[in-house]
């Protein structure tokens, strides 16, 4: 009798998790769209190895392009294009998309390419 008990809760906690970071996602999207414009600058990586990271954008409403270079990552470096919407900001190179970042202000955030952390400040 337990053990159903048991599995139903784990279940709730799965769905009540599952909503929660779906209703954080939505608030995100449907915030003031960001100003990405300018020069940002940061590292990516994990475990004490980083990497320089250097992203230039302009902004044409939602839509946005511009360059990103990754330190040693000519593969992950070019040209890219995207738009943002609240504050997610989807950008893609020419052969790869990069995963969904989040903007707070003068910070991006997110995991662009797998296992490869990002921080990036916008500069002034």
């Amino acid at each position: 009798m337990k053990t159903p008990t048991i599995v139903l809760l784990a279940l709730l906690s799965v769905v009540a998790a599952g909503c929660a970071a779906r209703q954080a996602e939505m608030a995100a999207a449907s915030a003031p769209t960001a100003n990405m414009v300018g020069a940002w600058t940061g590292s990516a990586g994990t475990g004490g190895v980083f990497v320089p990271v250097t992203l230039t954008l302009t902004q044409n409403g939602t839509a946005v392009k511009g360059t990103i270079s990754v330190g040693g990552r000519p593969d992950y470096s070019g040209d890219v294009t995207g738009s943002v919407q609240g504050e997610l900001l989807k950008l893609a190179l020419q052969n790869t998309t990069l995963a969904e970042l989040r903007v707070k202000q003068d910070t991006i955030t997110g995991e662009p390419f797998p296992g490869l952390p990002l921080n990036l400040r916008r500069s002034r």
